[in-house]
Order: structure tokens, then C-alpha cells, then sequence
């Protein structure tokens, strides 16, 4: 068994979401013009806040698209009904994390949870909904079929091409979007 002990000033709890518009085959992610990388919309999560609450507001905030959590019908070792044996797929889809990423930075760990949702990429973008000044990325709608590709980071990648593969159902989209 592997244990590691943070203690609240330590670490630090995060959210985001892989963003599908399946009627469009079209994923949500931004792209950072300081860097030029392409990843997905993720942030901190405000003192009470529910971490499915965190997820869908920094999406919003980072992209100006409103979103709503996707139930997916995923393998989960979360119980059902108090039953601790359940180990599959539950019954009409769950909103419950798809992924957890863990990343050590300047001796503070950085947890993130990683919820499927829902938008539309064909809606209109809210403009300055972030807090931050500091912020400089555009909102992309990319095809499903090129958005593991074009995406930056390896656990980007994978934790989107498991969304994509829970829900898809739609066909190959067009160019990317801004």
C-alpha cells in the first residue's frame, strides 16, 4: 500500500471538464497564446464548493460556455446503495469523476477530478468571465476525431479519448472553431 499524508496548506484541489457537443462531434478545450498549448478547461476550487459545482463553473469561466455534467455509463468503484462489491457500469449513466490527476509542483500537490459534460458549440460565447487578469486563452471547439491529437498533455489525452469513447454516437466534424 502506497500513503502520503498533505496536510490543507499543502495541497490544493482542482476541477475540469472534457466538454462534448455530440450533436456537432465537437470537444471544448482552450488554447494558451503564451505557450501555445491546447488543454483542458480546469481551475481551483472556492472554499464549500462541491467539486461537480467547481467543474462546471471554471469551464465556464475559462471558456464563456455554459455547461451542464454528462452522465456517462462508466466503470466506477464508487458503491451503489451501500453495495461495496460493485464494480461496473451503473444503470443509466453517473456524473461521477471520470479521472483524478495528481501533479507535485514546488512541494504542493495538485489534485485534479475530471467530469464528462455537455455544451454547445454553436451558442453564443460569454465574454469576461474570468476573474483572473492574467489569463490569456481562447475557447476552441475541436472535432472529436482531432482533439486527442491536438491536445497538449499525455493525461489530457487519455482522459478525453475515455469521454469520447463513453459517449460517442456522432460523426467527424470540421476544422477547429475559435
Amino acid at each position: 500500500m502506497n500513503r502520503s499524508l498533505h496536510l490543507s496548506e499543502s495541497f490544493v484541489i482542482s476541477c475540469g471538464t472534457v466538454t462534448l457537443d455530440i450533436d456537432q462531434s465537437k470537444v471544448l478545450v482552450i488554447y494558451l497564446r503564451k505557450t501555445g498549448e491546447y488543454c483542458l478547461p480546469k481551475g481551483r476550487k472556492d472554499v464549500g464548493e462541491q467539486l461537480e459545482v467547481t467543474a462546471v463553473r471554471e469551464t465556464y469561466e475559462e471558456t464563456g460556455y455554459i455547461v451542464e455534467l454528462l452522465p456517462l455509463q462508466l466503470t466506477t468503484l464508487a458503491t451503489l446503495h451501500g453495495n461495496d462489491n460493485v464494480r461496473s457500469a451503473i444503470p443509466g449513466g453517473t456524473t461521477e469523476p471520470v479521472a483524478v490527476t495528481q501533479r507535485m509542483t514546488q512541494g504542493v500537490l495538485k489534485i485534479i477530478f475530471w467530469y464528462a459534460a455537455r455544451g454547445d458549440s454553436c451558442a453564443i460565447r460569454q465574454t469576461n468571465t474570468t476573474e483572473q487578469d492574467d489569463e490569456e486563452f481562447d475557447a476552441v471547439w475541436c472535432p472529436m476525431d482531432e482533439v486527442v491529437r491536438l491536445l497538449t498533455f499525455h493525461d489530457d489525452k487519455t482522459i478525453t479519448a475515455r469521454v469520447i469513447e463513453a459517449a460517442r454516437g456522432g460523426g467527424s466534424g470540421s476544422k477547429c472553431q475559435e
